[in-house]
């Protein structure tokens, strides 16, 4: 089988990239992604476990071609075949604020362009730090309801007991300290978009209730009857495999569905590095320092791609700018 891509879902369930008829194989069983010559293998908490070699594995960096990988009962090996088409990739050394000269910044360009004046909803999956809330901004601005609402709800920083009515609203008296009716999230943004932030932390037992209003684009107050119909875009994005969410009964599948009809994946800046001193210009231009660029000399750009960067093009900006600061 030929698969064209960089990032390829293998699984027994339909939706994978590649399917296997294998009762032994979870329905996400694992995720191969190309990084330069090689591929990443990430196991999705399968059931049975992924191995290479005869050893189990979760995460292995640096699979080469022709490695022998189990599943189950099924063994896949991996190779790279004649390209049957050419990755279109951007000229342009940016998609809005979104920066970067590297390929893989130059193939995701185009794939926004095109999602951006798409009408579906939207999944955007990345470590913290990558730029999804920029990502999102920059999909909106460009789409067909770019002057119309953008509301933004952190999954993540909301309890538990007031994440629907943050969504959805309120009358007055539904629950204790709702003083005033107040509108929620959805219909704020009623003709605009809702970006729902860390989707990946929503808790699990109001995912069918998003589920429902995604499906419907209804909406219930809470402690009120009247349904309110709502014309809005929903983009998600999270910093989690929702497949291992899935997997693990964390996060709904049919909700997994929904909100990944269009996915969008940024790479880590560990995947980029040669996009590093493009980025410190980027930030010196932000912080009026731009006569700061000699703290900033090649040697230096070249230390600093020697670093992983784990909090990404965030810990990035933060180093520029302390290092601006401080000298």
């Amino acid at each position: 089988m030929v698969l064209d891509g960089d990032f390829i879902r293998v699984g027994s369930h339909p939706s994978n990239d590649l399917v296997l008829a294998d009762r032994a194989v979870s329905r996400f069983h694992c995720i191969l992604e190309r990084v330069r010559s090689t591929f990443r293998l990430t196991d999705v908490g399968s059931r049975n476990g992924t191995y290479i070699a005869g050893v189990r594995v979760r995460d292995a960096d640096a699979v080469l071609p022709e490695c022998r990988i189990e599943l189950g009962e099924s063994v896949v090996r991996i190779r790279d075949a004649d390209a049957v088409a050419e990755t279109e990739i951007a000229r342009a050394p940016s998609f809005g604020a979104l920066q970067g000269l590297s390929v893989p910044m130059r193939r995701l360009f185009p794939i926004l362009e095109r999602v951006a004046k798409s009408a579906p909803d939207v999944l955007i999956e990345g470590e913290n730090g990558t730029g999804k809330e920029v990502i999102a901004t920059e999909l909106v601005q460009r789409s067909a309801r770019a002057n119309k609402p953008l509301v933004i709800v952190d999954c993540g920083a909301i309890s538990p007991s007031l994440i629907e009515s943050e969504l959805f609203g309120h009358v007055r008296g539904s629950f204790t300290g709702a003083s005033r009716d107040r509108a929620g999230a959805f219909e704020e943004a009623d003709g605009g978009t809702v970006f729902l932030d860390e989707i990946g932390e929503l808790p699990l037992e109001m995912q069918p209730k998003l589920l429902r209003a995604l499906a419907s684009r209804e909406v219930r107050r809470l402690g009120e009857g009247r349904v309110r119909k709502v014309d809005i875009r929903v983009i998600a994005a999270t910093n989690r495999r929702l497949e291992r969410e899935v997997n693990s009964g964390r996060f709904r599948e049919d909700l997994y569905y929904r909100l990944s009809v269009l996915t969008v994946r940024v790479p880590p800046l560990r995947e980029r590095k040669e996009d590093i001193g493009l980025l410190v210009q980027c930030f010196l231009n932000e912080l009026g320092a731009i006569d700061k660029a000699d703290l900033f000399p090649p040697e230096v750009i070249e230390d600093m791609k020697r670093y992983d960067w784990p909090g990404n093009v965030r810990e990035l900006r933060n180093y520029v700018e302390r290092r601006v600061v401080l000298g």
